[in-house]
């Protein structure tokens, strides 16, 4: 543990019966292998999850219901990522593709690229270009509508895990196995440097407004930032174990975030205070918020996703 800014969340987290239960959690049983990314479709209707088993499964957000499995990759797939209009899904992972999808589980395109390993993917706001990263810790820019590489930027820092871009399109925030966040503009220009994380970052979210980011580590913290003062404003520390994966609602009022001891917490930003938290049997590696914050999607290692509605107040 790294931090002690949050002390109410950890009391809170720690006392579980001060916390609000989720008010119904329905597993979404499917997959074969360990669940390793969700994601909302922009609509709040839908639910993505993606697995070891190299496959993608698509749920009814409401009722939790399988209502389609797309198969074509080769191995695991990390990553998932809709597009702003929900038109495309993207996926990625460890087959070296990525491969874009319709709803009704076609592949529209597949992107071939130079990772052998892509770990995190991100849609510009207006849906014209995908960003991705890997090992190799290079980003590479894709045109979707010519299905083509644009620009490779070799940022050489190592292996990186985390890659989010900025609602207005100007900036992306990678981070990955050094620990350190790095924000550069659409060019590829150094921005901002945000040090603080004592592990490496395996996840990152821009704030809805844009000027703050969320990160979560393997130091069992979750940070926010200031993006233009690159700086530290928020330490959550409740976690026991590395945090995977961490994503706000659309109106930024709450973060969520997966925890490898099993816990996913729902934050409340402006107090920093935990709203909401499940303790899963197994490692919590992916959890995101719906758009309207009703509900939480979630990814464990024993091949089992989640669906939980939340109460009302905690909405």
């Amino acid at each position: 543990m790294e931090c002690r800014t949050s002390l109410l969340a950890v009391v809170l987290l720690t006392a579980a019966a001060t916390l609000a239960p989720a008010q119904s959690i329905k597993p979404l049983q499917g997959h074969q292998a360990p669940v390793s990314a969700v994601a909302f479709r922009p609509d709040g209707r839908r639910l993505a999850s993606a697995s070891f088993d190299h496959t993608i499964k698509i749920w009814d957000a409401d009722t939790g219901a399988l209502v389609g499995t797309f198969t074509g990759h080769t191995d695991k797939v990390l990553t998932l990522a809709y597009s702003p209009d929900g038109a495309r899904l993207a996926s990625a992972g460890q087959d070296g593709t990525i491969r874009l999808w319709g709803d009704g589980g076609a592949e529209c395109r597949r992107l071939e690229t130079a990772e052998e390993c892509v770990q995190a993917l991100a849609f510009t706001p207006d849906g014209t270009r995908l960003l991705s990263c890997g090992a190799s810790g290079a980003v590479e820019v894709w045109d979707v509508a010519a299905g083509k590489r644009e620009r490779t930027l070799a940022l050489k820092h190592g292996p990186l895990y985390a890659l989010a871009v900025s609602p207005d399109g100007k900036r992306f925030a990678v981070a990955g196995l050094d620990g350190t966040i790095r924000v550069y503009d659409r060019v590829g220009k150094l921005c901002q440097t945000l040090e603080g994380h004592r592990d490496a970052v395996y996840g990152l979210a821009f704030a809805p407004d844009g000027a703050t980011l969320a990160s979560g580590s393997g130091d069992e913290t979750v940070r926010r930032w200031d993006v233009e003062a690159g700086r530290e404003v928020a330490c959550l520390d409740g976690h026991r174990d590395a945090v995977y994966q961490v994503g706000y609602s659309a109106d930024g009022r709450r973060l969520v975030s997966a925890g490898t001891e099993g816990q996913v917490v729902v934050w409340n930003v402006q107090t920093g205070a935990a709203v909401c938290s499940h303790r899963f049997p197994h490692k919590a590696l992916c959890a995101a918020l719906a758009p309207d914050g009703r509900h939480v999607g979630a990814g464990t290692g024993q091949s089992l996703g989640y669906l939980m509605e939340l109460p009302g107040y905690v909405r």
